[in-house]
């Protein structure tokens, strides 16, 4: 398919904006390792069918062309909705993800997401889409759980109790407490460059479990 290429999406040289013969705008994403881009076109294969993930439109030895959809980074939402201390947009906001990682763990053949970035998903229509499937992996749900929990409390705009509404709500949504995953959130926060004080997040994060019955957050 030949296409005119638009901007890059990601920060490696391999997702493209482009727009085909028929001036139709679709996303190209290159691969070095077929083993990744069998297992990625095996689930946006499955989890299409569902209407939670973009069609592929073509396959190449190297490449895939899928359906670019329009909506608004979950990356952006999130930022905006704990700017705003937006309770009740945080909380939408982790039922809509809570249920495409369900879905996606009904279809994925045990895999989980594995490298969690709220740039990875979009929302669009009230539904949420994830498009990056190259880091996916063998293991427990809780974990990516527990790297949605860790993504939240580093990427949240001001204190970071402005994440726990969506906390919460996602802990809520799996039947998970904090005590649950908390030895899987330090080892992600562990990992992370822009955390300082571990153990202070940590002791601020259990306080979700006391407060789980409360209608008011501190």
């Amino acid at each position: 398919m030949e296409l005119d290429l638009l901007k890059r999406l990601s920060r490696s040289d391999k997702v493209y904006l482009a727009k085909n013969k028929n001036g139709e705008i679709v996303v190209l994403k290159k691969y070095n390792d077929k083993n990744s881009q069998k297992i990625e076109m095996k689930i946006l294969d499955q989890l299409a069918v569902s209407g939670y993930a973009p069609k592929i439109i073509e396959k190449g030895d190297d490449y895939i062309i899928y359906e670019y959809l329009e909506g608004m980074s979950f990356a952006e939402k999130f930022n905006s909705y704990t700017m705003l201390d937006d309770e009740e947009g945080l909380v939408r906001l982790a039922n809509e993800l809570s249920i495409f990682l369900q879905i996606f763990y009904s279809l994925a053949d045990g895999y989980i997401i594995n490298d969690i970035s709220f740039s990875n998903f979009i929302i669009k229509d009230g539904r949420c889409y994830g498009v990056d499937y190259d880091s996916v992996a063998n293991g427990m749900q809780y974990t990516d759980v527990a790297k949605v929990v860790a993504h939240a409390v580093t990427h949240a705009v001001g204190n970071i109790v402005s994440s726990f509404p969506f906390i919460k709500q996602l802990l809520k949504n799996f039947r998970l407490d904090m005590i649950d995953i908390i030895n899987d959130v330090k080892l992600a926060l562990s990992e992370s460059p822009m955390i300082i004080n571990v153990d202070y997040i940590l002791n601020s994060l259990m306080y979700i479990d006391d407060m789980k019955n409360s209608q008011t957050l501190l």
